[in-house]
């Protein structure tokens, strides 16, 4: 592994209540997204908040070692939280407390969520010290990447995917897309899943198996359309690999043309919406405000690989009419939430 895609472990800069209109210009980003590097994985490292030493530390990707029982199930919530409207820093700060306290339910920072992972996208640079300072994050999260430098070259937002540390995570890579002009990419994860045992067995489990989930941000607008394509199968080919159970892909997948109804399904993908792109009660853009360059549309979507051996709840959305204390909409997109269950061999051909 190349020691360059490892950080050093990290104090967080403070948050600051200035938006990012009044923030110094950045400083230079270091070169990166060697052209060698791009449509192939990229390892990363996820990291975790030490409250003994006060600091964001590296954790060890935990491929052994791992101790049942384990969850059999896993939410998944994806949101894009809009990096460009005013304000981003205290929207995304609305954001996490919206998805702590309306989503999972937590009503205080010390309250632990449900096995799960958070799929952010459009992550502004300048807000991304947001996450790191959550005592919820802190307490019960770790997250990929530990820092933007990770992102492709340039980009002034990305992807950010934060799993609870219920869940082990064994493995973590992203895929730089080489066709993206937007400075594009996908994060995956690798995490540990149990398969239920029979009912009636006195065992924890029926063994341990690992699913991967994806979070990305496909190419935008009409333009894109010939882009997204070759970005989504590098995403499939990535989920489909043999020692996996099988994966899933939530965010952003920008499907504003026709082109991209019959995309998941050319590239080897189910959709766990099962009422199609026309049905409203499914858009996920548009509303949030009304006045937008192009008609409401289900841009985000929850994909997943076809061989079986998990399940995935149909979405709901979340995040409808979501507000700041200032009154601003938290994000223009609406998010999504589900359940993956691993399920046993037996209990798929009583299905």
């Amino acid at each position: 592994m190349d020691t360059s895609d490892i950080d050093e472990s990290f104090v967080p800069s403070p948050p600051s209540d200035s938006d990012a209109e009044s923030s110094p210009p950045p400083l230079p980003v270091p070169t990166r997204g060697r052209a060698d590097m791009l449509d192939t994985p990229r390892p990363l490292r996820a990291a975790r908040f030490s409250a003994r030493e006060g600091r964001w530390i590296q954790t060890s990707n935990c491929s052994r070692g791992i101790r049942e029982p384990l969850p059999s199930w896993i939410r998944l919530v994806s949101w894009n939280v809009d990096f460009q409207t005013k304000s981003p820093k205290k929207r995304l700060m609305a954001a996490l407390l919206y998805l702590q306290r309306e989503v999972f339910r937590c009503q205080t920072a010390t309250e632990r969520p449900d096995p799960c992972c958070i799929l952010l996208q459009e992550v502004s640079v300048g807000s991304f010290t947001m996450i790191l300072t959550s005592e919820w994050v802190q307490r019960y999260f770790v997250v990929v990447p530990t820092s933007t430098d990770k992102w492709p070259a340039s980009a002034t937002y990305g992807t950010v995917t934060l799993v609870s540390r219920t869940v082990p995570v064994s493995n973590a890579f992203t895929i730089e897309f080489g066709n993206s002009s937007m400075m594009r990419n996908a994060i995956f994860v690798d995490v540990k899943l149990s398969v239920p045992a029979p009912p009636h067995t006195p065992r924890l489990s029926d063994g341990v198996v690992t699913v991967r989930v994806a979070n990305t941000h496909l190419e935008s607008l009409p333009q894109g359309a010939a882009a997204r394509p070759t970005q989504l199968r590098l995403i499939s080919e990535a989920l489909q690999e043999y020692e996996l159970r099988g994966g899933v892909v939530a965010g952003d997948m920008n499907a504003i043309g026709p082109s991209d109804v019959t995309l998941a399904e050319d590239e080897g993908l189910m959709d766990a919406w099962q009422h199609g792109d026309d049905d409203e009660e499914g858009f996920t853009w548009g509303y949030q405000p009304r006045e937008q360059p192009y008609p409401p549309a289900r841009l985000d979507k929850v994909l997943f690989t076809t061989r079986g051996g998990f399940e995935v709840e149909e979405p709901e959305r979340f995040g409808v009419g979501a507000r700041t204390d200032y009154g601003d909409w938290i994000s223009d997109h609406y998010g999504l939430m589900t359940t993956l269950h691993v399920v046993r061999e037996d209990e798929e051909m009583e299905m």
